[in-house]
């Protein structure tokens, strides 16, 4: 295979139907989760002089109202459900995402930007376009089903890299084997609701824990996206991408659930495993 053939592969290549069907489906489980049970409304009160608008919020002069907030989060939930139950999935869809990308907005607009809702977010992208008429038991295997999934597993794996390799751009190897996972082990928890804080005291004073967490990290990041050209790296680089989110929840307090969740539904083949365990379990008689 030549390197257009693979690279086309890596983009185009085909997936079956019920695979879409499935991604799609979790994908807006998701954004009705985070819509709904995100701490949006207790943003309305922000003062002026702390309200920094992320650039596609740029146009208001303010932070929006609880009315407003809660406007939002309804709409979103509610196109949402729409999509579940398959009524202008399409339109649905797009209208849970931008609602969903505008609570992010807000959330992110107050001199810090947050990353928590990242990697859902984009990754949701391609399914904006995606076919929507793929059904639950179909087996079949076409590019038609497949490029927005492959779309989206390489958005995610370059969401990975970027953060690696804006961890070498800012501060070099040193990220990894100096005293930075140090210094954050043993401050994160101060301000998070770690709820691990002995673990992350420990890496925090011992140097040989702090520099393995980092190079350990920063290794996956930087070789994230070779599960794009070996798929039967993904499950791996899925449940690697978990425990490191799990991880930075006990060790910081920091929400990083729906990467966890992202990450499991695009880097595993559910149905193909759903098979493989019902092949494995005998049947009685």
């Amino acid at each position: 295979m030549t390197w257009r053939e693979r690279l086309q592969d890596v983009m185009w290549g085909p997936e079956e139907a019920r695979r879409l069907r499935f991604v799609q489906t979790g994908l807006t489980v998701l954004i009705a989760l985070r819509i709904g049970l995100g701490s949006y409304r207790q943003l309305a009160g922000t003062p002026d002089p702390l309200f920094d608008p992320v650039p596609i919020l740029a146009w208001l002069p303010s932070m929006p109202s609880a009315e407003v907030i809660i406007g939002l989060q309804v709409v979103g939930v509610g196109a949402a459900l729409l999509a579940l139950a398959r009524r202008w999935p399409r339109a649905a869809f797009a209208v849970a995402w931008v609602c969903y990308l505008v609570l992010a907005g807000i959330r992110g607009s107050r001199g810090k930007v947050l990353h928590n809702d990242l990697l859902l977010l984009w990754s949701s992208v391609p399914f904006l376009l995606a076919p929507v008429t793929a059904r639950w038991g179909d087996r079949t295997r076409s590019r038609t089903w497949g490029w927005p999934l492959r779309a989206a597993t390489v958005i995610a794996a370059l969401i990975y890299f970027f953060a690696g390799y804006h961890k070498l751009r800012r501060t070099g190897i040193d990220w990894a084997l100096g005293e930075n996972v140090q210094y954050v082990m043993l401050w994160g928890p101060s301000i998070g609701a770690a709820k691990w804080d002995s673990m992350a005291t420990w890496v925090g004073e011992t140097a040989w824990a702090a520099k393995a967490t980092g190079a350990s990290m920063l290794l996956f990041e930087l070789t994230f996206p070779i599960v794009l050209v070996w798929r039967r790296l993904q499950p791996l680089y899925g449940l690697i991408a978990v425990a490191l989110h799990v991880a930075t929840f006990l060790f910081l307090g920091l929400d990083y659930w729906a990467w966890a969740a992202t990450a499991l539904l695009l880097f595993v083949d559910w149905p193909r495993l759903w098979d493989r365990m019902r092949r494995r379990v005998p049947v009685p008689g």
